[in-house]
C-alpha cells in the first residue's frame, strides 16, 4: 500500500440543512432525479507553488421536485484542504487536484448527509456517486507499474516454511 500523492488533509462543514418532504410517500419507491441534485465547487491554490496546498469549496443541494417522490431536500456547504506530494508532476497537478480533490470532498459530504438523514423520519439517504472528470478532456496516458516482489512464504513458530513439504523418513 502506498499513500496517495494527493491528500485531503482537513475539511469542515460550513453549513448544513436537511428538510423532510411533507408529501413523501414511504410506501412508494423513492425517485432519483439527478437533475435536481446540484453540485458546485471551486478550487484555489492556498499556498505557494512549493507547498502544493489547495482549498476547495463545495456545495451540494437537492431540491424537491413536484410529482417526484423524494424524501428530503438538503443543502450542505463544505470546505476542504488538499496537499500534493512535492514530487507530483507540476504540469498535471492542477487537473489532478480539480478532479480528485472534489471527489474526496464529495465522499465526505455523502457520509455526512447519510448520517443527517438517518435521524429523519424516512431513514438515511445515500446520494449517488459522481465524477468530476470532464469527458471532453482526454485522459492522461496510463503508466504501468512493474510488478511487486512476491511476499515470502509464511513461517511457523519453529522458523520452517509453512508451505514447505516435510521430508519423510
Amino acid at each position: 500500500m502506498e499513500l496517495a500523492p494527493l491528500q485531503l488533509t482537513d475539511y469542515f462543514v460550513h453549513s448544513i440543512r436537511v428538510d423532510a418532504a411533507p408529501d413523501f410517500d414511504s410506501s412508494r419507491e423513492t425517485d432519483l432525479d439527478i437533475d435536481a441534485l446540484h453540485v458546485e465547487q471551486t478550487c484555489i491554490r492556498s499556498g505557494t507553488e512549493e507547498d502544493n496546498r489547495y482549498a476547495l469549496q463545495m456545495g451540494i443541494r437537492q431540491d424537491l421536485v413536484p410529482g417526484k417522490n423524494i424524501p428530503y431536500s438538503y443543502e450542505i456547504q463544505l470546505v476542504g484542504f488538499i496537499t500534493a506530494h512535492p514530487a507530483f508532476p507540476k504540469d498535471k497537478l492542477q487537473r489532478a487536484v480539480e478532479v480528485n480533490g472534489p471527489s474526496m470532498l464529495f465522499g465526505a459530504a455523502r457520509e455526512i448527509l447519510r448520517a443527517a438523514t438517518g435521524r429523519g423520519p424516512y431513514g438515511q439517504v445515500l446520494i449517488p456517486s459522481t465524477t468530476f472528470f470532464k469527458l471532453g478532456e482526454p485522459p492522461a496516458p496510463a503508466k504501468v507499474k512493474p510488478a511487486r516482489k512476491k511476499f515470502p512464504a509464511k513461517t511457523s513458530a519453529k522458523g520452517n516454511s509453512a508451505t514447505s513439504k516435510r521430508k519423510r523418513p
